[in-house]
């Protein structure tokens, strides 16, 4: 939660930053480069893409680029003059030049993300030991701070560790990138359909996509322990029976294979599925990467996939992404940020602010992103003022389809017949 990316002439991107918080949202018109946003915020997650190169004199991490890239289908995009810079509570790395540059970062109270040298943690060492002095000594000593000194104790450890080299190859990977990331492609919409193949695909390492062949054997460990899902806004039931997927539908006796139900369903229940599976998993937190949740879904059906997505994906200290075509996903998403500020100006309407939206479905406005990329660029289209949704991103296509309407409505006007005199004279 709470990295900031920045990238310069990298495939579509000119110039973006971006901040990614508890729930962040790409749009924007095909091929703006939204996926490219959320496939960096992927590879930069991804733990097996750090190692630690051994030299004679001591262990340096090391960012290990090339097939994080190629996976991604990235590898294409980088120019003479790209820049990428990325920046977590865990890591910082800088690409320029031809060349990534990786270091450990550490957050503090006031947000700053210095890169830690080996001047900067014997400093910080001493001042930890002044610190503990003064409390040892009875010394007035805020909770805030001790809670401080404690977590800056263990960097520090885990840090002097990593420079002396005692810290083994799996070791690194795992203190820089903690958090699992998910990243859930559009191209998904397969799974259903290749429902026999995926084991022997897999296995023989088929042409295929690999973020595509990635998410269907995650889907198909998930099903083994998620045989039964009910998803109550498509009013269907998901059944995985002697090895086939399958859709219980009310009033029908006998499910029907997935892959015979309607399009929506195929693209939706793989995803549910994988996302309850992850999501039973508490211990460790998880980075939820999702293209275009609303693929084939009707307005009704997408504001309330966007809600399963809210409880499910953002629990602890997971996060979201999301990048969307789709209107009504913003729309659901401010009545869920509003839901939560009614709630917190008017606490007396808490409970009935539940009613109409559950409380497990508001979102924070200090926990929320949004931004509209287009253009090589990215705008934020959230108001901080507000702490909502910008009202013009929310209306700017009914407002241009609107303005069309109007200008056909202004055609409509019958034909000016011409004067009775002029027929007589042209006869």
């Amino acid at each position: 939660m709470n990295e900031q990316l920045i990238v310069k002439n990298f495939g579509p991107i000119k110039d973006a930053t971006v901040d990614f918080k508890r729930v962040t949202i790409f749009i924007g018109p095909t091929g703006g480069g939204k996926s490219t946003l959320a496939k960096l915020k992927d590879i930069f997650l991804y733990r097996r893409n750090y190692t630690v190169g051994e030299t004679k004199k001591s262990s340096h991490p090391r960012f290990d680029s090339k097939i994080a890239y190629q996976e991604h289908g990235l590898l294409n995009f980088f120019s003479n003059n790209t820049f990428i810079d990325y920046k977590s509570f865990y890591i910082h790395i800088n690409y320029k030049n031809g060349n990534h540059f990786i270091g450990i970062t550490l957050d503090n109270i006031r947000n700053t993300k210095p890169i830690i040298s080996k001047e900067q943690l014997i400093i910080l060492n001493e001042r930890v030991k002044e610190a503990i002095i003064l409390q040892e000594k009875g010394l007035e000593f805020d909770k805030i701070q001790k809670e401080i000194v404690g977590e800056l104790s263990e960097m520090i450890a885990e840090l002097r560790d990593l420079q002396s080299g005692e810290r083994t190859k799996r070791d690194f990977p795992t203190f820089v990138a903690p958090i699992s990331p998910w990243y859930c492609t559009s191209e998904r919409v397969f799974v259903p359909a290749l429902e026999y193949s995926w084991a022997g695909l897999i296995r023989d390492d088929i042409g295929l996509p690999k973020l595509l062949l990635h998410f269907a054997n995650s889907f198909l460990q998930a099903k083994k322990e998620v045989p039964e899902l009910a998803i109550p806004f498509l009013n269907i039931k998901y059944l995985h029976q002697d090895g086939r997927d399958r859709i219980k539908i009310p009033g029908r006796e006998e499910p029907l294979l997935l892959l015979e139900t309607a399009s929506g369903i195929q693209s939706v229940t793989p995803l549910l599925v994988l996302l309850e599976h992850l999501s039973r998993n508490t211990e460790q937190a998880q980075s939820f990467i999702i293209e275009e949740p609303e693929l084939n879904l009707y307005p009704t059906a997408q504001r309330d996939l966007v809600y399963w997505l809210l409880e499910k994906c953002t629990q602890g200290d997971n996060d979201l992404t999301i990048t969307t075509h789709s209107p009504y996903v913003l729309s659901a998403l401010n009545l869920a940020l509003y839901a939560g500020k009614v709630a917190t100006l008017f606490p007396h309407q808490r409970q009935k602010v539940a009613k109409i939206i559950p409380e497990k479905y508001w979102l924070k406005a200090e926990e929320f992103s949004a931004y509209y990329v287009a253009g090589g660029g990215v705008k934020s289209i959230f108001d901080t003022k507000t702490g909502l949704l910008s009202e013009s991103q929310l209306d700017e296509v009914s407002g241009h389809f609107a303005d069309v309407f109007d200008r056909l409505t202004d055609l409509r006007v019958p034909e000016k017949k011409a004067p009775a005199k002029a027929k007589s004279a042209r006869k």
